[in-house]
C-alpha cells in the first residue's frame, strides 16, 4: 500500500483590491441638453428639457388643426343643419333653418310637426335646397308644414345630399 499523504489545502489566493467605482454616466437628458442649441433653452417653458417638446407639441396641434379644417371645408358631401326659429298656429307650423353644404351641392330635407305627446301631426318631405347662387356655404330656408291638429314642436327630421357639388 502506498504511503498516505496528508490532505493538503490549497493556498489562499490573495483577494484583489476592489476596483474604484467608475464615475456615474451622465443622464440621457443631460447629454441631450449639452448638445441642444442655446436658443431652445426657454426658462419660462421649463428650460432645455421641456421647451423642445413643447414646441414640437404646438407644431403637431397646429398641423392637425390645419389639416382638419382643410378637410372639412373641402369635403363636398358634408352637410350640417340647425334650427333658426319656428312659429306654430292651430293648422300649421313654420320652421326657419340653416343648411350648411358645398355651394354647388343640392340637399333635400324632411320637416316634422309634433304634438304634445310627440306624435306626428304634419310632415313636409322633399324640401329641396338647391345650389347657392351667391357661392355661400350656408343657406337659410323657411318651410310651412300643414298640420292635422295643433303642433307643439317642429323639427328637421333628416337632411341629405342628393347631388354633390
Amino acid at each position: 500500500m502506498p504511503p498516505t499523504m496528508p490532505p493538503t489545502t490549497p493556498a489562499p489566493q490573495p483577494v484583489p483590491a476592489a476596483a474604484p467605482h467608475p464615475a456615474p454616466r451622465p443622464r440621457l437628458s443631460d447629454r441631450i441638453a449639452a448638445r441642444t442649441p442655446r436658443w431652445l433653452d426657454i426658462p419660462w417653458l421649463g428650460g432645455i428639457r421641456v421647451a423642445p417638446w413643447f414646441i414640437l407639441g404646438t407644431i403637431a396641434v397646429l398641423l392637425t388643426a390645419t389639416l382638419g379644417s382643410f378637410y372639412v371645408s373641402n369635403h363636398p358631401d358634408r352637410l350640417d343643419y340647425g334650427t333658426r326659429s319656428f312659429s306654430i298656429s292651430d293648422r300649421q307650423a313654420e320652421l326657419t333653418f340653416d343648411v350648411e353644404k358645398a355651394p354647388s351641392a343640392v340637399a333635400q330635407c324632411t320637416v316634422d310637426a309634433l304634438s304634445l305627446d310627440s306624435s306626428l301631426v304634419g310632415r313636409k318631405t322633399n324640401v329641396v335646397i338647391g345650389p347657392a347662387p351667391d357661392g355661400r356655404h350656408t343657406t337659410t330656408v323657411s318651410v310651412v308644414v300643414p298640420t292635422s291638429s295643433r303642433a307643439t314642436a317642429v323639427e328637421i327630421e333628416n337632411c341629405w345630399i342628393t347631388r354633390k357639388g
